[in-house]
């Protein structure tokens, strides 16, 4: 880079934190980047001198602001190769939100049941969810790109899928597990050649090498500022003019109206017709800095240097036994994400051992569940790096996972758990599925990453004869699955749906707050299975004991 990394990491004073004893090594950066000092004195500067709503007051203040958010836009349209200008570039919350109001402003009013929506295995759920919600709404239907063994698209299935009947192609610029980067020109061009229109979420691939809507030939293409050194609560969609202009808008009311009688109202032309209220002004000339901030150190540097630190990373965990890696082997160009698990040791306890260190990064599903169930696994560990990270820091990252295995029970054991969480880890309690269970409960359509299942025997006066539960989850919530068995067993199976903070109870509310989700889990689980499972029959059929 034309900067090195520790210049740069004197832009971010939340680098100089300790955690503990440790020195923050801040490895969730695929979650959210940090915000250098150029960006949020940008912020503060509009509330203590020019802070005013836009487009609404002949007043100098108004004006400033005005001036400033309309710059904003054009901004960012110059950053993703806009030539349009402002009016290509909607600002909204976030990608999340761009990827909707392409979705209601274009998919409900254009499809129907001769339509296709072609997306892919690796989406993120803010893509994945909303074009299913949209394909029942009107009907079409949604197929789904296959990701290979080695973490790409199949581009030969993608050719197979993308056809005459294909309305929408929606690709993730830039896998947020895997890593990978897909080829989002080649699709275009497959799009094109069938008249659909292509969205691509460049969630993940803004903050890290030059992008060009243009030059991908893409309709749609969507941001989040959190994730490029910005602030959070904005985002953007650029789209082709015309395309803007045929569509709808998602939210209604002030400013993106041009005149309104008490029968009927026009729009206001773009991008504001797209931005309805008050918009996230401050947000939006903070997140025209950080594309400054950026293109100051040199998109293609951002680029090779997270390459480069995702090469060492894969290099080192490729040496070590029992730690596996996804997406893209070592010698293939990846942005700075790499997920892997290690054998024994779940991503959520390794996240709690690595914090011990002042190490962050992220464990779950990574809001991509389908990705994880074609992984065949029930979440990962993530370490996604940025301009300002270092070799040295992978290196701790790497001393931290080789000793996890054996921390793993002395964490458990330690003083900050109830001692029946030690317990029931070494000892658990109805491990193992039943043979003819009444009802099971999976825990695995939660989001976190856990895996379990619980399996309960009704006995004939409803009362509990035997629970017992499967886990691959972490080993805290495994430890809980063990002590609910044990405090549940006997009980009426009312009790199990009335369960309501038991767990908190039993262990003395002992144990971490960063792991509340993991102990209050299994409790949520077994209470919804046991609902479920009233619900469907008679009180005369499942009778209450008292």
């Amino acid at each position: 880079m034309a900067r090195d990394p520790s210049s740069i990491r004197a832009d971010f004073p939340v680098l100089e934190r300790r955690i503990g004893d440790h020195p923050l090594v801040y490895l969730d950066n695929a979650a959210t980047t940090q915000t250098p000092t150029q960006v949020y004195e940008i912020y503060e500067e509009y509330y203590s001198t020019y802070n005013a709503n836009v487009h609404r007051g002949i007043h100098a203040l108004s004006h400033e602001a005005s001036v400033a958010y309309e710059e904003a836009h054009d901004r960012l349209a110059e950053f993703v190769g806009a030539s349009g200008g402002r009016e290509e570039l909607v600002f909204t919350k976030n990608a999340t939100e761009s990827i909707n109001l392409v979705a209601y402003g274009l998919g409900l009013n254009e499809l129907g049941p001769d339509d296709e929506i072609v997306t892919t295995e690796m989406e993120h759920h803010a893509s994945l969810v909303t074009w299913q919600q949209v394909a029942k709404k009107t009907g079409a239907d949604v197929r789904y790109v296959r990701v290979t063994d080695d973490g790409h698209l199949d581009m030969d299935h993608a050719a197979e899928l993308i056809g005459p009947d294909t309305a929408i192609v929606s690709v993730v610029h830039v896998s947020n597990v895997l890593g990978t980067v897909n080829p989002v020109e080649t699709l275009a061009d497959l799009a094109h050649e069938h008249d659909a229109h292509i969205l691509v979420d460049g969630a993940q691939s803004i903050p890290n090498r030059p992008v060009d809507v243009e030059a991908m030939d893409a309709d749609f293409f969507t941001f989040s500022g959190h994730k490029m050194a910005g602030p959070t609560g904005i985002g953007g969609l650029y789209g082709k003019r015309d395309l803007l202009e045929e569509m709808d808008p998602f939210l209604y009311g002030g400013e993106m109206i041009r005149n309104v009688t008490l029968t009927e109202s026009s729009w206001n032309g773009l991008p504001w017709k797209f931005e309805a209220g008050t918009p996230p002004i401050a947000e939006g000339i903070a997140l025209a800095a950080a594309a400054d901030y950026l293109e100051e150190i040199g998109m293609d540097a951002i680029r090779d240097h997270e390459n480069a630190l995702a090469q060492y990373a894969l290099e080192r965990l490729a040496d070590r036994e029992g730690v596996e890696t996804y997406g893209p082997p070592a010698g293939e160009e990846r942005t700075g994400v790499v997920a892997f698990n290690v054998d024994g040791v779940h991503g959520h306890d390794l996240s709690s051992l690595f914090n011990d260190r002042g190490i962050a990064i992220r464990a779950g599903d990574h809001c991509t569940q389908p990705l994880h169930d074609i992984l065949a696994i029930p979440g990962s560990a993530r370490a996604s790096f940025y301009v300002y990270n270092t070799t040295d820091e992978i290196d701790l990252l790497l001393d931290a996972i080789d000793a996890a295995p054996d921390e793993l029970e002395d964490y458990l054991a330690s003083d900050r758990y109830h001692d029946a969480i030690a317990e029931h880890h070494e000892h658990p309690h109805n491990a193992g599925g039943l043979a003819e269970p009444t009802f099971t409960k999976s825990s695995e359509e939660t989001s976190c990453g856990d895996d379990g299942e619980f399996h309960v025997a009704v006995a004939p006066d409803g009362t509990i004869e035997r629970l017992a539960f499967e886990s691959e989850s972490c080993a805290v919530s495994t430890a809980v699955a063990s002590v609910l068995t044990e405090y549940l067993e006997g009980k009426p199976l009312s009790a199990a749906a009335e369960l309501d903070g038991v767990v908190a109870d039993l262990l003395e509310e002992t144990f971490p707050d960063i792991r509340h989700d993991c102990v209050v889990g299994p409790e949520e689980v077994i209470r919804e299975g046991a609902r479920e499972f009233l619900e469907t029959r008679s009180e005369s059929e499942i009778p209450t004991s008292q």
